[in-house]
C-alpha cells in the first residue's frame, strides 16, 4: 500500500517541517509506503501569506529578497531536514492541474497535519481538501487544523461537497469539529497534532547540537512578536538568573543587541531547534508546536494566546490540563514545576485513540 501526504513541505516553519515528519514516520511505522506530496502552490511559494507580503509592492519584493539572503543557510537546513522523507516528485509543483497526473499513483492520500484547511495560507486552494484524488483512493484527513474560526459562506459551500469524498475525517480542534458538524451533520474525531504520535527518544535521535546551549537557559520561540511576552520572559531572567536564547533574528539584530541577558539563535535548521528545546531550563512561547515540543521534553514553559489563531492552542493546553501556564492574572508561579505524570496521563487515552483512527483509516 502506498499512501501520499499532503501537508506544507518546502517551508522554513519548524512547526510544518517537524509535524510532517512525524506523521511520516507515523504512517511508515503501519507497514505503509508513505511519501510526501510535493505540492507548493504558486500563492505560497510567493509567501503572499507572510507579513512580508504587506504594503507596497516594491517593498513586498525587497523584503522577500531580503529574507532570501538573510537566511540562505536556515532554507538549505531545512532542504536537507525534508530530504530525510521520499518526496514525489522531487521538485516541488505548484500548478494545481499537475497534481491531478498523481490521482492513481498511491492507495490513499492523507491530508494534514497543519493549517492545510486555512483560506488565508492556501488562498482556498481545494488541492488540500484532495480533489485531484482519483475515484479509487482514499482521502483522508489527519488532524488537519482551519487555524481560525470565521469563515465566508462562499468557502463553506465550496468545502462542503469535498469533504463527502472523504473516507476518514478528523480535525485537530473543537472548533473545526464543530465547523463540520454543521456541514456535515456528522461527528468527526478531534486526534492530536502528529508530533505526539512518536515518542521523546525519537525526537532526540534527531537532535543536533547548538552552542548556544551551553548552561541553563530560558528557550523564547514566537511566531508572532509579542512585547508583552518579551517583556515577561526577561522578567523571568532576573528571577531565575537565566540568559535567554531568542530562536530568529539576523545578524544584523545580533549586532545591535544590547542586552547581555539575550542571545540569539539564527538561522538553525529543525535538529537544531529541537535541541535548544531539549536543553532549555524554560520554554517561553506563544507558538502551538512551541508548547506542543515544551511537553514533549517536559519543559517548564509558559505561553501567551497572541493571535487569531488559538484554537489549537486552547484544545491542547485544556487536554493536558494546564492553563495555569497561560501568561496571566492566574499564571503559574515561576517557580513552580508542571507534574508530567499528570500531563501524560491525560493526554495518554487521546494518544491511544488518535493512533487507532489512523490505523483504522489507512485500513491497517
Amino acid at each position: 500500500m502506498k499512501i501520499g501526504i499532503m501537508t506544507f513541505p518546502n517551508s522554513t516553519s519548524f512547526g510544518a517541517s517537524l509535524q510532517m515528519y512525524a506523521l511520516y514516520r507515523a504512517v511508515e511505522r503501519l507497514d505503509v509506503q508513505a511519501e510526501i506530496i510535493n505540492y507548493h502552490n504558486a500563492y505560497m511559494k510567493a509567501e503572499r501569506h507572510t507579513s512580508a507580503m504587506q504594503g507596497n509592492k516594491k517593498l513586498k519584493k525587497i523584503r522577500l529578497w531580503a529574507k532570501h539572503m538573510l537566511h540562505f543557510g536556515q532554507i538549505q537546513k531545512f532542504r536537507r531536514f525534508e530530504r530525510s522523507m521520499p518526496c514525489y516528485p522531487k521538485r516541488p509543483i505548484c500548478q494545481k492541474q499537475k497534481l491531478r497526473q498523481l490521482s492513481d499513483r498511491y492507495d490513499g492520500v492523507i491530508c494534514g497535519s497543519d493549517q492545510v484547511w486555512n483560506p488565508n495560507i492556501t488562498d482556498t486552494d481545494m488541492s488540500f481538501f484532495l480533489d485531484f484524488c482519483g475515484e479509487n483512493t482514499k482521502r483522508i484527513s489527519y488532524a488537519p487544523s482551519f487555524g481560525i474560526t470565521e469563515f465566508t459562506e462562499e468557502f463553506q459551500n465550496s468545502i462542503q461537497k469535498e469533504l463527502h469524498t472523504f473516507h476518514a475525517l478528523s480535525v485537530r480542534e473543537t472548533e473545526g469539529q464543530q465547523l463540520l458538524h454543521r456541514l456535515m451533520q456528522k461527528q468527526v474525531p478531534v486526534v492530536l497534532d502528529p508530533t505526539f504520535l512518536l515518542d521523546k527518544g525519537d525526537w532526540t535521535a534527531l537532535e543536533k547540537p547548538h552552542a548556544a546551549a551551553k548552561e541553563g537557559y530560558i528557550l523564547y520561540y514566537t511566531v508572532r512578536s509579542s512585547k508583552s511576552l518579551l517583556r515577561f520572559c526577561l522578567d523571568l531572567a532576573d528571577k531565575t538568573h537565566k540568559k535567554v536564547v531568542i530562536v530568529g533574528g539576523n545578524f544584523l539584530r545580533q549586532l545591535g543587541n544590547r542586552d547581555k541577558r539575550i542571545c540569539y539563535a539564527r538561522d538553525i535548521g529543525p535538529e537544531q531547534w529541537l535541541y535548544l528545546m531539549h536543553h532549555a531550563q524554560y520554554v517561553v512561547t506563544n507558538s502551538f508546536h512551541g508548547t506542543a515540543f515544551a511537553i514533549h521534553y517536559q519543559k517548564d514553559f509558559f505561553l501567551e494566546y497572541s493571535s487569531t489563531t488559538n484554537s489549537r492552542l486552547q484544545q491542547i493546553i485544556g487536554a493536558a490540563k494546564l492553563e495555569n501556564r497561560v501568561v496571566g492574572p492566574n499564571v503559574a508561579s515561576w517557580d513552580e514545576k508542571i507534574d508530567y505524570t499528570w500531563v501524560e496521563s491525560s493526554l495518554e487515552h487521546i494518544k491511544t485513540q488518535s493512533v487507532s483512527y489512523l490505523k483504522e483509516a489507512i485500513g491497517q
